[in-house]
């Protein structure tokens, strides 16, 4: 019998903030674009970047492995921005449109990108994120295996406890085989206890280095021009 896939709440950081989107050119407004129904102008949005998730165990005694971050990476644009995981009672405060790989060391983290449009009933939601009242954040997502960091088995089929240690092993649960991201949450604590970083130069120009290699390896056209040595006559 296949058997159904955990949904879980991962908790993780909000970033930073980006105040004017058309400072990065094209690049934000077309990626924002792909998900509107109508084209919407630099200044109806503002732009806020999350450290979502990450490979490092957590207070929950688990972790992503990094090929899973690879997966939850391709699978976030798209997806809702909502509050608490507030599924039932609520609607998305905004949509993921972007999202890349970070890495910091042994730390790797998906780091996506959320458009939040600027209306009335999303002034103090955007205010709060800005002031750093609202600063941590979760993903909600189903994945299907927890696998034992020990015996390497099924959690559920081996006698190990997350959180114990078994010799010098500290027993933790890698999440295996995710199936779905369901939305990224503002929370108002998150179980990692990381907050908000206003973006600095040095991140700015990491990204604008990586728009720039892209752009690098786009194919161009090459026009030749040939002179005939009778074009004169």
């Amino acid at each position: 019998m296949e058997l159904e896939p955990f949904v879980f709440h991962h908790p993780g950081a909000l970033i930073g903030l980006r105040r004017h989107p058309a400072a990065e050119g094209d690049e934000t407004l077309g990626a924002v674009n792909r998900f509107a129904l109508r084209p919407l102008t630099a200044g109806e949005f503002a732009v806020f970047e999350m450290d979502l998730c990450h490979n490092q165990v957590d207070r929950h005694f688990s972790r992503f492995p990094d090929e899973e971050l690879e997966k939850i990476d391709r699978m976030t644009p798209g997806r809702p921005l909502m509050e608490r995981h507030d599924l039932r009672g609520s609607l998305p405060r905004g949509t993921f449109f972007r999202s890349r790989i970070h890495r910091d060391g042994d730390r790797v983290s998906v780091r996506p990108e959320v458009y939040v449009l600027r209306t009335g009933d999303n002034r103090d939601f955007i205010l709060n994120i800005e002031g750093g009242v609202y600063r941590e954040t979760s993903i909600g997502f189903s994945f299907r295996v927890p696998e034992c960091s020990v015996c390497g088995r099924d959690l559920r089929a081996c006698d190990h406890v997350p959180g114990r240690s078994y010799g010098d092993n500290p027993c933790h649960f890698i999440m295996r085989d995710v199936v779905e991201v369901i939305e990224g949450s503002v929370v108002p604590a998150g179980s990692q206890g990381t907050g908000f970083v206003p973006r600095g130069a040095a991140v700015n120009a990491a990204r604008a280095l990586e728009w720039a290699r892209e752009r690098f390896h786009e194919p161009i056209e090459l026009t030749t021009t040939v002179r005939r040595p009778w074009a004169d006559e």
